[in-house]
């Protein structure tokens, strides 16, 4: 994986990928610290499953939208509200990007 990337991807786990203005901006009060976190480990397992997936497969690749997409099919988030599922949503959307994955290509 090429270090920029390797770079903007552990920016998604090593910073507060839901901060209070993102939780306003969508119209939403924040949930509670915990439910954040439990957040925050949901994108930092998605992120994780990426880099893993980079290793073998080139970013923009087939194979990558694949193993996304493999790997959301299984996500487990069932325990955050419609909200707090649609935040994960957007930031794990922004992370795609990242890897140059077409979220269009993407069911959720």
């Amino acid at each position: 994986m090429d270090t920029t990337l390797h770079q903007k991807l552990e920016m998604y786990v090593t910073h507060n990928n839901f901060p209070e203005e993102r939780w306003d901006a969508r119209g939403l009060y924040p949930s509670p610290d915990k439910v954040q976190q439990g957040m925050q480990g949901a994108i930092t397992g998605f992120v994780r499953h990426l880099q893993a997936a980079i290793s073998t497969a080139e970013p923009g690749s087939p194979e990558l939208t694949v193993s996304v997409q493999s790997f959301l099919d299984e996500w487990d988030i069932v325990e955050f509200d419609t909200e707090e599922r649609e935040f994960l949503y957007d930031v794990a959307c922004d992370i795609m990007r990242e890897a140059r994955i077409n979220p269009e290509h993407i069911q959720l």
